[in-house]
């Protein structure tokens, strides 16, 4: 593995049902640790390390542009589950036989290069901003795919993946490369 971390979501694979058992258990703990808790904490909530001066796409595109690419707000996933990944802001919407995912983080494109789990780059440009596009390389059907634009702090990610064992209708490529060019003047350069 790559020496950087890597976020990989895995969207309705086999582990869903085990992620519920785990949320119901963190709940339970949740309320017996509460229940001999008489304290308060005050203050605010820190972001996780690495999230400071992150593009947020969440909270930094408008829903007038959601739904101008096509994409419906009411399907809004903040982080992977609600949970902060240190080092990356994500954000993500569902269509109809796929997801559109938005990671901002500090990676450069050459260390996205780099990466070995990754193959199949293609060099871009949109409105004259550098980027890749690229897969992982365990996905031969290519049912998910990734187009990384250069940012000042480092790059933003617009991933389509195939929900689980849905058909694909259309090339992950394509609208990856389609919404990249829709939302490209809505992230920071």
């Amino acid at each position: 593995m790559h020496p950087i971390e890597w976020v990989h979501i895995n969207r309705g694979g086999a582990m869903r049902g085990s992620v519920g058992v785990g949320r119901l258990l963190m709940v339970g703990m949740l309320v017996w640790a509460a229940a001999g808790c008489s304290s308060v904490v005050e203050g605010a909530a820190e972001p996780a390390s690495g999230q400071e001066g992150l593009f947020d796409p969440c909270k930094d595109i408008p829903d007038s542009v959601l739904e101008e690419v096509g994409l419906d707000p009411a399907t809004e996933e903040v982080d992977i589950e609600g949970i902060e990944q240190p080092g990356w802001k994500i954000c993500s919407w569902t269509e109809s036989w796929y997801y559109v995912v938005l990671f901002s983080n500090r990676f450069t494109i050459d260390e996205v290069e780099e990466n070995p789990d990754y193959i199949g780059f293609q060099e871009i440009s949109l409105d004259g901003r550098p980027g890749v596009r690229y897969h992982r390389v365990s996905d031969d059907e290519i049912g998910k795919c990734y187009v990384a634009l250069e940012a000042k702090q480092g790059s933003i990610w617009i991933v389509v993946e195939k929900k689980g064992s849905a058909e694909m209708q259309g090339a992950t490529c394509d609208l990856a490369t389609s919404y990249a060019t829709a939302l490209e003047g809505y992230v920071p350069r």
